[in-house]
């Protein structure tokens, strides 16, 4: 019962975290479309998904 309310927690957070954050920076949202497209279209997407890495860890670094 444990995990089940750690796992169902986990998820409720990691959903509400990207909602927040893509919310309060529509860029990230927008590259995180390119990066879905790339993806259905086969094409490469280790820039965009590093550049994307990149200024989370800048915002976060930011906010702390």
């Amino acid at each position: 019962m444990k995990a089940l309310l750690r796992s169902l927690r986990t998820w409720w957070f990691l959903r509400t975290i990207d909602r927040r954050l893509y919310q309060a920076h529509p860029q990230l949202r927008e590259r995180h479309e390119a990066i879905k497209a790339a993806r259905r279209a086969h094409k490469p997407t280790k820039q965009i998904v590093n550049e994307q890495q990149q200024d989370m860890l800048r915002l976060l670094r930011e906010n702390m």
